[in-house]
Order: C-alpha cells, then sequence, then structure tokens
C-alpha cells in the first residue's frame, strides 16, 4: 500500500489541480492525505479534479478562517 501525505497550501487553481493530479496518477499511490486544503466544501466534482480512480471514498475537515482543511482520499 502506497500512501502520500502532502501540505498542499491551497488546491484553489485549476493549473495546480492538474499538476497534482497527473503526480498522483503517475504514482499510483492508494491513500493520499492533504494538508492546508483552503477548501470550505469538498464535493465529488472537486475530488474528481485530482484523483483519478472512479470508486474512491473521501474524508475531510473543512478550511476555517486561515486554518486550512485536511481532505484524505
Amino acid at each position: 500500500m502506497k500512501i502520500i501525505s502532502w501540505n498542499i497550501q491551497g488546491l484553489g487553481s485549476r493549473k495546480k489541480r492538474r499538476v497534482v493530479k497527473d503526480f498522483l496518477h503517475h504514482e499510483n499511490s492508494d491513500v493520499v492525505m492533504f494538508q492546508e486544503t483552503k477548501r470550505e466544501v469538498c464535493d465529488m466534482r472537486f475530488i474528481s479534479s485530482v484523483w483519478t480512480t472512479r470508486n474512491k471514498d473521501w474524508t475531510s475537515l473543512s478550511a476555517c478562517g486561515a486554518l486550512g482543511g485536511i481532505l484524505i482520499i
């Protein structure tokens, strides 16, 4: 099992999400944990913008003010 933990410092831009998605696809990881996502809401559309596998589950702790959120896929 391959696990990646990444302090991403925001996933707001489409370009950054594309770089992340390409990297994760290349690494073929099983679980990824993003810190400092800066996202208030993580929905299926957003998750699909960074993770290529069809059958996926995720959980998140939303960003609150200056505190970045956490996302585990």
